[in-house]
């Protein structure tokens, strides 16, 4: 029997939950800045997004297993410190070079919280259902700190320095790092006994589900159009458009507006259609945005409206993708919970890293609104075949 937590612990997890979203964003005004401050191009910027979701892929290897056999809370303050520390050092970098390896170092500790706090989901829910409707909270939580993070961004690069974004991340991890050591509570109280030489075997028990790797692999798919967009969004906005830094932030509002406007939708829909027929719905939907971007590129038509447009329609999808494909992989592994949480975090991720790496490879080349159509389309081809296996697989 699941034990019942208090609120305010779940806004604790929500709230730590939106960290690697608040690390992503918030610096994303300041990315044109950047390049002149380093004196490179801004392709050469956009690259700390690549080193950082690379470093969230990697390290989500390691703590959900840990988790699974010591416990949620330990490894969670483990990683607040550790996100803190490289916090501080992106902060006060010398050159790009090691901004490159703070951001990896960054991605490895922040990836520690969010692989457990996926797993605490599971910790704290009693069945599939009630993990999708809690996935949707979250699912809520991150647009509204993606919304907040840019704005914030926008008007430290007018009033301050790009510095100071990384040392806001410093002093806010730090306020949950202590939050962490003072009141945050175990929730795993069925840890895995098997020992860590384990581990390899329990990887492949969770990678080599074909269920579970759909799940994932949606997700993936979702998550790369959503970092190929931000890795390109400051090219779009504020260098096509001039776009103030402020400005910019605003534009992610109607990120926020639209994911929890689906998340919502998502959450009245559940039990009614169930989680993969959502998860096509999403699809096509996603689709359907990488269509008009491309179209938008084409049409000799300058307007910023054609670029916000399938934004939002993008996201939109993404909001019937996230929680449902969450919630559907993660409820295969009831006892192997963090580990389950590591391999899902590590593929969606790696995903992520591979939009925002094809990305900035060819936006210097190409055009970019027409590249990130072309990557979604891509992609939707990818999810139809996967949800339609799913679907047929439980008929």
């Amino acid at each position: 029997m699941k034990k019942q937590y208090s609120v305010s612990l779940v806004v604790a997890i929500v709230l730590m939950w939106t960290l690697p979203a608040m690390s992503t964003d918030i610096y994303l005004p300041s990315l044109p800045n950047m390049a002149k401050y380093f004196d490179v191009t801004l392709s050469e910027v956009q690259l700390t997004i690549f080193f950082y979701t690379m470093g969230f892929s990697i390290g989500a290897l390691f703590f959900g297993p840990i988790s699974d056999r010591i416990g949620r809370r330990p490894v969670v303050i483990a990683s607040m410190a550790f996100s803190a520390i490289t916090s501080l050092v992106a902060c006060i970098t010398p050159n790009l070079t090691v901004l490159f390896i703070a951001r990896f170092l960054q991605g490895v500790g922040l990836v520690g919280v969010a692989s457990t706090m996926r797993a605490i989901t599971k910790d704290v829910s009693p069945d599939a259902a009630s993990m999708a409707k809690f996935g949707a909270i979250l699912g809520i939580a991150v647009p509204i700190a993606s919304a907040v993070a840019p704005i914030l961004g926008g008007y430290i690069e007018r009033f301050f320095y790009w510095r100071m974004s990384f040392a806001f991340l410093f002093v806010y991890i730090l306020i949950f790092l202590v939050y962490s050591i003072k009141k945050f509570p175990e929730t795993n109280h069925e840890k895995l006994e098997r020992p860590f030489k384990y581990l390899l075997k329990d990887y492949k028990e969770v990678l080599f589900n074909r269920t579970f790797f759909s799940y994932n692999l949606v997700t993936a798919m979702s998550l790369s159009a959503m970092y190929g967009y931000l890795t390109v969004s400051p090219k779009l906005l504020q260098v096509k458009y001039g776009l103030s830094p402020e400005a910019f932030g605003y534009t992610n509002l109607l990120v926020t507006v639209s994911l929890i406007a689906s998340s919502f939708l998502n959450s009245k829909l559940i039990n009614r259609f169930g989680i993969d027929r959502l998860l096509k719905i999403g699809v096509y939907i996603i689709g359907f945005s990488g269509m008009f971007f491309v179209i938008g590129g084409v049409l000799p038509i300058d307007s910023i409206y054609l670029i916000l447009v399938p934004l939002c329609i993008m996201v939109f999808g993404c909001g019937f993708i996230f929680p449902n494909a969450s919630a559907g992989g993660m409820s295969l592994f009831p006892k192997n919970a963090g580990t389950a949480g590591a391999v899902y975090a590590f593929i969606q991720m790696l995903g992520g890293s591979i939009g925002s790496g094809l990305i900035s490879s060819v936006s210097h080349r190409f055009d970019a609104q027409i590249c990130l159509g072309v990557l979604l389309i891509i992609q939707t081809l990818i999810g139809l075949y996967t949800v339609s296996y799913l679907i047929k697989n439980k008929e």
